[in-house]
């Protein structure tokens, strides 16, 4: 608040606001392929073919989106002033370390996003059901519940991964040698032990509730009206 005001805890935020919509559309379509596809590989209904499914959807979006998780990440780190916004913060990037260095943090996003996202299905197909057929809830309700559930599992099952890949990502901002995911994991363990890889998992979980169960509600809604 100090260095910007109010308008500071929402810095970073624009590219994300505009990437989310068409993050969350290649991830329902990419899991939505994927699903027929096993299904056509003749693999079972369940936890097995939805975890792959989910787990494609996840890969395809941390390969498309790296940069913009670089983006945000930079302009939350940095001073007000230092960087002027996305724009800089590629510029920037691509200055000190080429083209690719927008790709910083790809190896854990990649690993994390995939497992995340696996879970992410997984966790709504078995929420929903539960929601219907143990608490009598409607549609709606087991949907929203559903959504939030696989929210927090998302989050809860790769936030790990995720605080390597920021931790990669910020340091690009401020230079130096690059350390690698490998030498960031010895870090974060060698100062806070196993807790240090869930140093703000809390907030993550509490709003991935609210944020999951308006995404699987507008999906499901949409789905319904559209088909």
């Amino acid at each position: 608040y100090n260095e910007g005001g109010f308008r500071a805890f929402f810095r970073g935020l624009s590219l994300p606001l505009c990437s989310k919509s068409f993050e969350q559309c290649i991830a329902f379509g990419i899991q939505s392929g994927a699903d027929q596809f096993l299904k056509g590989m003749d693999v079972e209904e369940g936890a097995l073919r939805t975890g792959l499914s989910g787990m494609a959807a996840g890969s395809t979006t941390a390969l498309l989106l790296t940069p913009i998780y670089l983006v945000k990440v930079q302009l939350q780190v940095t001073p007000k002033g230092s960087l002027s916004g996305p724009i800089s913060v590629i510029k920037s990037t691509i200055n000190k370390l080429g083209f690719f260095g927008l790709y910083t943090g790809a190896v854990p996003i990649f690993i994390g996003t995939s497992i995340g996202y696996g879970c992410r299905f997984v966790a709504y197909d078995k929420a929903t059901r539960v929601a219907e057929k143990s608490f009598g809830f409607g549609r709606i309700g087991s949907v929203i519940v559903g959504g939030g559930m696989a929210g927090m599992a998302t989050w809860a099952s790769h936030y790990p991964l995720d605080l390597v890949s920021s931790r990669m990502e910020a340091s690009v901002a401020f230079g130096g040698r690059q350390l690698t995911m490998t030498e960031h994991i010895k870090e974060i363990h060698k100062q806070s032990g196993v807790i240090g890889f869930f140093r703000g998992i809390g907030p993550c979980l509490l709003r991935a509730f609210p944020v999951n169960a308006a995404i699987f509600l507008t999906y499901d809604l949409c789905k319904s009206n559209l088909t």
